[in-house]
């Protein structure tokens, strides 16, 4: 019985050395380099294997781990290019995964049996994965992230489930007629834009209402677009009822400022154009109830201009110190426009009397003396107010 030839290597030496080939190390090339991140752990495996194909592919040397260039017989020329290859996959491998997994494989000759080993120690578990994957979409909300960032999150979850549990490939031959594969992914497509839809906040009721309602559901990227579409509206017309309130409010107070009201609503600030108007000074913006004008002033109360805060500061006449003590708090209290009753230089009634009772006797009768005469004067001022002056003669 004869012997089978054995296949020859399909690889030759020339070819290591050529640029494009699979054997061919590149001088830039390092064993250090970290080709995935993060790196491979006990629960990330589907996503580290998937990433970790995208980077040996884009290196050509994808081929080293799937098994597609095998390992030369011993005599053969290229065996050393391969080797350094073999390593350099290898190291990239160990590079790409956490302290304690590398260990465990560290001892390890060639990169396809490292990646087949994992593949069996990580991926064992995938109905417990798909149960958590499942729970995870249906109980993912959108709450404060926006929409970009919620179909962010469930479509990493959708392509890990996909990975998972990918759709049946068909295997007839000549290839059916049916349809069911087709069915099947457009059913998938179906529970994954319903799953955003209901995942959303309720200020999108209305566009999810109406998506649902159709026939023909769009492709869930579609559907992603449209919402996305109605969250910038929303934001410009937020952003335009806030440019409108700023403006309201800015002429409100614009208008306010040019006020001559003397009431409540701010001495010189009042709204002129408010419905209220006293009876008292004939002003707008208060009534007779709340006129400053009639009722005084409030302790500590600020003119725009400070040459009226005299108005504040009134002496009290020769008639006045002589007689009638209410008829002084009367007028002090009217002409003055303290609401407390202020007398001279910001001093109640009762301080006043109080400080006058701890003067001397003579010095009060001095005071009292008719070689002074005291002639009032009403100066008005800007608002109407009256101010006491004493013009004093020898």
């Amino acid at each position: 019985m004869a012997v089978p030839t054995p296949t020859p290597y399909p690889f030759t030496v020339q070819d290591a050395q050529v640029a494009s080939h699979a054997l061919y190390i590149h001088p830039n090339e390092s064993p250090s380099t970290v080709l995935v991140s993060p790196p491979l752990s006990e629960g990330n495996y589907h996503n580290w294997a998937r990433a970790m194909k995208m980077s040996l592919m884009t290196k050509n040397k994808l081929g080293f781990v799937d098994g597609s260039i095998g390992e030369p017989p011993q005599d053969h020329p290229v065996l050393p290019f391969w080797q350094r290859c073999n390593m350099m996959v290898l190291s990239w491998l160990i590079k790409s995964m956490n302290v304690e997994i590398a260990q465990s494989i560290l001892w390890r000759d060639r990169a396809v049996d490292v990646w087949k080993e994992l593949r069996e120690r990580f991926s064992q578990a995938d109905l417990f994965r798909i149960s958590e994957l499942q729970e995870e979409i249906f109980s993912l909300k959108q709450g404060d992230s926006s929409v970009s960032k919620f179909y962010t999150n469930m479509k990493t979850l959708w392509d890990e489930l996909d990975i998972l549990n990918p759709l049946p490939v068909c295997t007839c031959n000549p290839v059916c007629a049916c349809g069911a594969i087709k069915k099947i992914a457009d059913e998938r497509n179906k529970n994954q834009v319903v799953r955003f839809l209901r995942g959303l906040n309720d200020q999108f009721s209305g566009v999810r209402s109406q998506l649902m309602l159709l026939d023909n559901l769009p492709n869930v990227n579609r559907v992603f677009a449209l919402i996305a579409q109605q969250e910038r509206q929303f934001s410009c017309e937020n952003v335009s009822g806030s440019r409108a309130l700023l403006a309201s409010g800015t002429e409100s107070r614009g208008v306010q400022g040019q006020g001559q009201s003397c009431g409540p609503s701010g001495y010189g600030g009042g709204n002129k154009y408010n419905s209220k108007k006293c009876s008292y000074c004939g002003k707008m913006g208060h009534t007779v109830e709340e006129c400053y004008k009639k009722h005084g002033f409030p302790p500590g109360f600020k003119f725009k201009n400070p040459k009226y805060k005299s108005a504040n500061l009134v002496q009290t006449s020769e008639d006045n110190q002589d007689g009638d003590e209410d008829h002084q708090d009367k007028h002090v209290a009217g002409k003055s426009g303290n609401a407390s009753g202020t007398a001279s230089f910001g001093l109640t009634a009762d301080q006043y009397h109080h400080l006058m009772a701890l003067l001397p006797a003579q010095d009060q009768k001095d005071s009292r003396t008719p070689s002074v005469n005291s002639c009032v004067q009403e100066i008005p001022t800007h608002n109407g107010l009256q101010c006491l002056q004493e013009d004093w003669h020898s």
